[in-house]
């Protein structure tokens, strides 16, 4: 019995994902009343497309659904529904979209850089060229990850880089420790200032009492 009513939910979910994710009543696309017993109603919110039971049970803006005709009843006998908080759904999309933006900020390649190009033999030439300094950590090699990098540098002083030039052809570059240094410095004044700024931002957001006012906020350039 059970396994066949995480199947019901799993197929509901599939069809509304917009709806919380409770039990619902569906047999091939149609809704149906799963039991005849009566629900024992504690607390109602109002959903767009349904009524939320006792925090648990899915039940569709339908007529002819029985749960939806108790409901009715409930509410005329003075029973109180409560209303979705849209504004507080609205503050708690923005500040997601706000963190994943900040999140992308922060690894942004940095691009302002030069060093020697290397050649084949991995042999530093008089040419320098600006490279792309890449700051996403590898999810499958460590050793890839940009602050290994940096610390391999500093402990080296020197080493090859591989990477790509700003025309987006592949090179080597020696990583100076120097340079090292410098990279670590403006990875962790930038992550800080983007951690800052998304902070003020959902304080903002969370100080909002509109939806419109919510919407318009953004984190910036």
């Amino acid at each position: 019995m059970l396994e066949l009513e995480i199947q019901e939910a799993m197929v509901f979910m599939q069809h509304y994902p917009q709806q919380p994710r409770c039990l619902i009543y569906i047999f091939n696309g149609q809704l149906m009343q799963k039991y005849k017993r009566k629900m024992i109603i504690e607390k109602i919110k109002e959903l767009p497309n349904s009524y939320l039971v006792n925090d648990a049970i899915c039940v569709p803006k339908a007529t002819d659904n029985s749960d939806y005709q108790q409901i009715q009843k409930w509410i005329a006998e003075g029973g109180v529904v409560e209303k979705e908080d849209l504004l507080a759904k609205a503050k708690l999309k923005k500040v997601a979209e706000i963190k994943s933006i900040r999140d992308q900020k922060n690894i942004e390649p940095i691009t302002d850089f030069e060093g020697f190009l290397l050649d084949e033999d991995g042999n530093k030439t008089e040419q320098k060229s600006y490279f792309i300094f890449y700051t996403n950590r590898h999810q499958t090699n460590p050793a890839s990850d940009p602050d290994s990098i940096i610390s391999r540098a500093l402990d080296l002083s020197s080493m090859p880089y591989f990477t790509k030039d700003l025309s987006d052809k592949k090179i080597a570059v020696e990583l100076t420790s120097e340079t090292a240094a410098l990279l670590r410095q403006r990875i962790a004044q930038r992550n800080n200032n983007n951690y800052k700024l998304s902070s003020a931002i959902e304080a903002e957001i969370n100080n909002s009492t509109t939806i419109e006012e919510v919407e318009a906020i953004t984190l910036g350039a």
